[in-house]
């Protein structure tokens, strides 16, 4: 067992954390059978859950099997030196271990964050009051797109809500803007799920749209107030100049006065304002030209005092009018909010952004042992891996639960553990509420969740990276950890980049330098670099390319594969990056509007690949294509319309031969088709609107040991490692931000009962006040960190070689810039004493060849895609009793309720085979049955009395409930209607009895009591012949 029961690993890249972790797990576990049941190890992707179990079950296969303490791996002689197991002892225990685990895998718990979460809320869902079969939402775009298109149905059923929708398009208007406010809902909208807003959501709740109506007026005649103030005030100076006996004239430039005529003619941006040496000049009595004596020492003062007193109002006009920017589609979050809940209740959804709020607000104030009760489950050990990356929320959620377990004891008297593991170098997931800051304060002790003080263990080996890496990035992060402006942020970088190396000699890292910046310079240094790497060794799998943004990605792979380089990315990999996916969909889309051009033009360019004359067939077959891909395919657009989309596209799929090889794509999007129809249903229409919503940006899963350059953003490449890196586009602003905001707390007495409100972040934002610049300069600072984070995950993912491929941008006097990329490489090179002006590549180190051990590649196996439209009724399942017990009364019946359903699916004599098919379908009847069931119900609806009744000209109903005034529901089986005049049909098998009577009358009186006329009540008794009885 550990000695320490509350252990932070900081664990830099490369350093072997799971290494660590394993070490421990398997500690716990060894030391008693029922050990494994009690711990709970939470990481954050379903990758790292499925490394993790690998790691543990194979070192517990492998101790199983190790023969002599000389053959034991590095991890079981750790384990034998820091425990008293003698080798045989230990041995014997792992392979116990691993078969109470495989025997006993359910709980064998590790597990995602999120799957853990899942779990909490499903023990808790009464609680919460949700329902227990609720679906968990993954991607909420579609429901907030649902839920916004229904605000902005609402406009008209409310005055105030019409005046709000209608308003925000006027001032999109005036701005130049489209009107269509649905893109700022949307993009507003996700605030409601992202947990760094939540806390300031809570406060919304208790406005409706009429507050924020009222607070939109006072913030606007605040304005109007100070306006009128300043220019007043501007005035008031220019008269103060003339009465000095001072003419503009006399100002260099004029500047001074100009700057108040351009307040008083209603000029009041602060970066047409302030941006000049005006104010310093004023301070130090600069102000008038040399020229000019006599110049009474109280003007500057004056003019100061006046000036800072204008700027103070403008300022403040700037913070009410940025306010004011944000009021519209403020309002309308807590619209959208309802309409969200509304739309999840009615589908029984609950979006996975919930799941730590949803706990939150039950959990925290309830005590551990009910939380435990409650899961069924009593763990004493927990191991948290990424908790840089773990939210506050999500980690204040768990605190109750390891708590518990860490300050109290078992039945024998033991405590239990917790074992941290992260680096907030490699926190890079603030947008979703990670924290680098949470991870520092616990291993600095700065907050204390438990009384058990923790233990911090860095790992300082890297075990990834050569050496020459290794100490690159050492040395790179040290030199430009002092541009962090928070101290807190220098000191982790600099003290977390001291990593020793482990023994791998050589690494070679290369840093170039584009003259232009262009997207095709930056694809031809990369295949440029990839040709290198080829030369020495190295294979295209070995090769990955991140970037930090997807448009980056899409261009240099469209570049690579053009120059025949085999490339994956997550483009590559989308479903509408295959054309036979694109022409389904198009095929689709024909059914729903069969004139439009341009989507018959789609499906022809298709079918025209292979074809001489590409331009003639297109022609030739426009507004005739139903009768060519009859005559040309066999292929019936019947057919499609009468099925459902998965049917009619599997169809589709046999006719056109799509599926000839085998075809990820193809297979995950008749996955998707089918996923669809589930949830919205089988009608073109729902999966052309799920498609143009969600669809077309839908991938596949990338495929293993696949010979191509892997492409991917740095986010994906995290916890990963290669053999080769390029990191081209190194020259990212660090702080470039779209469209960010703050949240800035007020005096909820001055603003009607509001104590946070919503503003842009912009410069001007640090001139609105002391508390306004804090805010601006924190947040700042943090993405700062988040820029020098991303930088630090892509810098240490390489194994072997390292490509970084920047910018040569620097100034007219040859100063670089350090708020780019490209400027902390070269204060790196200038600091190291190599930086040449005319250079334009460094490299450290050298590329070596790569060795490797020859080996047969078997091929990759493939599985067609086989599921045809023809495939389908190929089997059945049946569910009459009468199939499946040869009895006698019980077969007759069984006979008698399929006749009866069939003649239930049949309107007229016309939906005899439909009626058939469907009987087959459904598997109340086998196919070889089929005649013997349509024979008799012939009988019936071609008996000479009664096909009169299966003809066109009838209003029929069938199986229609009927309810009478006192609230009776009756069922009539067949009831034709015309002119007022009814016909009532009732089917029945067995004797004739006189309970039928009754019934058929009850039938007769109920629609007789709506006005229609009776002419007929016919029994239809349906035995060995057909019988008629009429009432």
């Amino acid at each position: 067992m550990p000695s320490n029961s509350f252990t932070i690993y900081n664990a830099s890249a490369g350093s072997g954390k799971t290494y660590a972790l394993a070490k421990v797990y398997l500690k716990i576990i060894l030391a008693s059978p029922q050990n494994f049941r009690k711990i709970l190890a939470i990481t954050f992707t379903n990758k790292a859950v499925n490394e993790m179990k690998h790691r543990i079950l194979n070192s517990l296969y492998e101790f199983s099997r190790t023969s002599s303490i000389d053959q034991a791996n590095p991890l079981l002689k750790d384990i034998l030196n820091e425990t008293d197991y003698t080798f045989e002892e230990l041995t014997k225990l792992s392979s116990l271990r691993l078969k109470q685990i495989l025997h006993n895998y359910a709980f064998f718990d590790i597990s995602t964050i999120d799957k853990f979460t899942h779990r909490l809320i499903r023990t808790f869902a009464k609680d919460l009051k949700i329902p227990q079969n609720f679906e968990v939402v993954l991607d909420v775009d579609l429901l907030l797109q649902e839920a916004v298109e229904r605000v902005i149905d609402k406009a008209g059923e409310n005055a105030e809500f019409t005046k709000v929708l209608l308003d925000f398009a006027l001032e999109k208007i005036d701005d130049d803007r489209s009107w269509d406010i649905a893109f700022d809902l949307l993009k507003i909208g996700k605030l409601l799920f992202d947990e760094n807003n939540a806390e300031h959501l809570k406060n919304l709740k208790d406005h409706d749209i009429g507050d924020f109506l009222k607070l939109q007026d006072l913030l606007k005649t605040k304005v109007n107030t100070l306006e009128k103030q300043v220019k007043e005030i501007a005035a008031k100076v220019l008269d103060y100049i003339i009465n000095q006996g001072l003419d503009h004239k006399d100002f260099p430039r004029e500047t001074l006065p100009n700057h108040f005529k351009k307040i008083i003619d209603g000029n009041f941006k602060p970066s047409q304002l302030y941006n000049n040496k005006l104010e310093e000049n004023l301070v130090e009595g600069k102000i008038l030209k040399a020229s000019i004596k006599n110049v009474p020492q109280e003007l500057s003062a004056q003019i100061l005092q006046d000036y800072l007193q204008i700027k103070d109002s403008i300022y403040k006009m700037g913070l009410y009018s940025n306010v004011n920017r944000n009021i519209i589609p403020f309002a309308l979050l807590n619209a959208i909010q309802k309409e969200l809940k509304i739309i999840q209740e009615e589908k029984d959804q609950l979006s996975i952004s919930e799941f730590n709020t949803l706990i939150a607000n039950e959990v925290k104030d309830q005590p551990a042992p009910f939380i435990y009760e409650r899961l069924g489950e009593k763990y004493r050990h927990y191991f948290i891996d990424e908790f840089q990356d773990t939210s506050q929320m999500q980690w204040e959620n768990l605190i109750p639960l390891i708590g518990n377990a860490m300050e109290g004891q078992d039945e024998l008297g033991g405590t239990g553990s917790l074992f941290l593991v992260g680096d907030p170098k490699q926190a890079i997931y603030r947008w979703r509420g990670g924290k680098a800051e949470q991870f520092l304060d616990l291993a600095t002790q700065q907050t204390h969740p438990f009384t058990i003080a923790s233990t911090l263990v860095t790992l300082p080996k890297n075990y990834r990276s050569c050496a020459e890496i290794i100490n690159f990035n050492n040395t790179f992060f040290q030199s430009i950890s002092p541009f962090l402006e928070n101290t807190l942020y220098q000191d982790f970088f600099k003290l977390g980049n001291q990593q020793e190396t482990s023994g791998k000699d050589g690494g070679y890292v290369n840093i170039s330098f584009l003259e232009e910046e262009e997207d095709e310079a930056y694809a031809e240094q990369t295949l440029q670099t990839i040709a290198t790497s080829l030369s020495k060794g190295y294979t295209y799998s070995d090769i990955c390319i991140i970037i930090r943004k997807k448009k980056h990605g899409l261009i240099l792979a469209n570049y690579l594969m053009e120059h025949n380089i085999p490339v994956v990315s997550s483009d590559s990999l989308l479903l509408s990056g295959s054309p036979k996916t694109i022409f389904l969909v198009q095929l689709v889309r024909y059914m729903v509007q069969p004139a439009e051009l341009d989507i018959q033009y789609g499906l022809l360019d298709f079918l025209s690949q292979g074809k001489q004359d590409k331009h003639t067939y297109i022609y030739q077959n426009l507004n005739h294509l139903d009768a060519h891909l009859l005559e040309a395919y066999g292929f019936d657009s019947g057919k499609l319309r009468q099925v459902s989309v998965f049917d009619g596209l599997a169809y589709a799929i046999k006719v056109f031969n799509l599926n000839a090889d085998s075809d990820a794509h193809l297979s995950a999007f008749m996955d998707l088709v089918f996923d669809i129809e589930q949830k919205y249903g089988s009608d073109m229409q729902s999966f052309l609107d799920y498609w143009d919503k969600k669809g077309n940006s839908t991938s596949i899963s990338t495929p293993e040991n696949l010979e191509s350059v892997q492409i991917m953003t740095i986010h994906k490449s995290k916890g990963l490692e290669f053999p080769v890196v390029i990191f081209p586009y190194a020259n990212s602003n660090i702080y470039e931000e779209i469209d960010p905001k703050l949240w800035l707390p007020v005096d909820s007495n001055e603003f009607l009962g509001f104590n946070e409100l919503l503003i842009n972040k912009k410069q001007e934002v640090r001139h609105y006040g002391l508390l306004e610049s804090m805010l601006y300069d924190t947040d700042h600072q943090k993405l700062q960190l988040d820029a020098y984070n991303l930088l630090y995950v892509v810098l240490t993912r390489a194994v072997n070689a390292l490509f970084v491929i920047s910018a040569h941008m620097i100034d007219r006097k040859g100063d670089h810039n350090v708020n780019y990329y490209s400027g902390l490489f070269m204060h790196f090179l200038k600091n190291a004493g190599i930086w040449q002006p005319n250079q334009f590549t460094y490299a450290f180190g050298s590329l070596q060849d790569c060795t490797k051990i020859d080996t047969v590649n078997p091929g990759q196996k493939t599985i067609p895609y086989i599921y045809t439209f023809k495939d389908r009724p190929e089997f059945k399942i049946l569910a009459t009793s009468g199939i499946l017990w040869n009895e006698g009364m019980n077969t007759a019946i069984d006979q008698g309720n399929v006749v009866h359903f069939i003649l239930s699916m049949i309107h007229k004599a016309s939906d005899l085979d439909r009626a058939m098919q469907l009987a087959v379908q459904k598997g109340l009847i086998k196919e070889i049955e089929r005649d013997d069931y349509k024979k008799k119900v012939q009988q019936v609806i071609f008996h000479k009395d009664l096909k009169h009744f299966y003809e066109e000209d009838w209003e029929v109903l069938n199986e229609r409930d009927l309810l009478l005034p006192d609230g009776t529901a009756l069922r009539p089986d067949r009831v034709v209607i015309k002119n007022k005049g009814a016909v009532i049909i009732d089917y029945k098998t067995g004797e004739r009895s006189t309970a039928y009577h009754n019934q058929i009358t009850s039938y007769g009186q109920g629609f007789a009591s709506m006005g229609y006329t009776i002419e007929q009540k016919i029994i239809v008794y349906i035995n060995t012949k057909i019988e008629l009885e009429y009432i």
